[in-house]
């Protein structure tokens, strides 16, 4: 079953038409690579994927509650508090939780042991744990440590970094908010050949691992197949 279909999908700026007639069908446990030189309109063609853009003719249809994660090219929006912090918003639910956790536990300490109280706290906990509660910090921990980042990198402040590191905590941030669809435009193209090997690890577990689909854009064959099981070719506006 595809989780993401497009038919006829095309764009135009003015008289400019950059592709058209791409019709594609995603299916679960996909993991594509977008190929193709430059200009030819791979970042356009995932930004509507994304939502970022809207196509000039063609629709694009998602399975129910599909939800999509986007990493541009350039690292944006990162720029205030520390990498720690930007990635640890990807667990508002779970802080939100263990606040009122806490809060719950402080009445309790008062000596409110009423049962209603107590079965509040005993649903919310496990409602907590079974969302990852009580690991969610070595998780961090463990991306930020797959994607080349040290303990010292912590918590620097995001101005601090530089593009590819942004790049990566952007990568890391998004990872952990364990998308269906993750949309990579060129994600490792700032990386040296070490980093590489430790991100390329790092992105196919979590692939692996977290069922996430991912499609990507790549000039580089090699990364495509290491990190695509299919390979979608795109020139001179159309899909090979």
């Amino acid at each position: 079953m595809s989780i993401l279909t497009t038919q006829n999908l095309g764009r135009s700026f003015g008289a400019v038409d950059v592709f058209e007639g791409i019709t594609l069908a995603i299916p679960h446990n996909a993991r594509i690579a977008i190929v193709g030189p430059n200009g030819v309109g791979k970042t356009t063609l995932l930004r509507i994927l994304a939502g970022e853009d809207s196509p000039s003719q063609g629709n694009i249809h998602t399975s129910r509650g599909l939800k999509i994660a986007y990493l541009p090219q350039t690292a944006v929006g990162l720029t205030h508090g520390t990498l720690w912090d930007s990635c640890l918003s990807a667990f508002e639910n779970l802080l939100e939780m263990g606040s009122q956790l806490q809060k719950l536990e402080e009445r309790m300490s008062a000596g409110d042991n009423a049962p209603e109280l107590l079965d509040d706290y005993g649903r919310l906990q496990s409602r907590f744990d079974l969302a990852g509660g009580y690991t969610y910090a070595n998780r961090l921990q463990q991306t930020l440590t797959g994607l080349g980042f040290d303990e010292g990198d912590f918590h620097r402040p995001l101005s601090q970094l530089s593009g590819g590191q942004r790049t990566r905590a952007r990568l890391a941030k998004l990872l952990l908010e364990d998308p269906d669809l993750l949309l990579l435009d060129e994600p490792f193209s700032a990386l040296d050949r070490d980093t590489k090997a430790s991100v390329y690890e790092e992105f196919v577990n979590f692939k692996e691992n977290f069922h996430m689909d991912t499609i990507l854009i790549t000039h580089d064959e090699k990364e495509a197949k290491l990190l695509g099981d299919r390979i979608i070719h795109l020139k001179d506006g159309k899909v090979i």
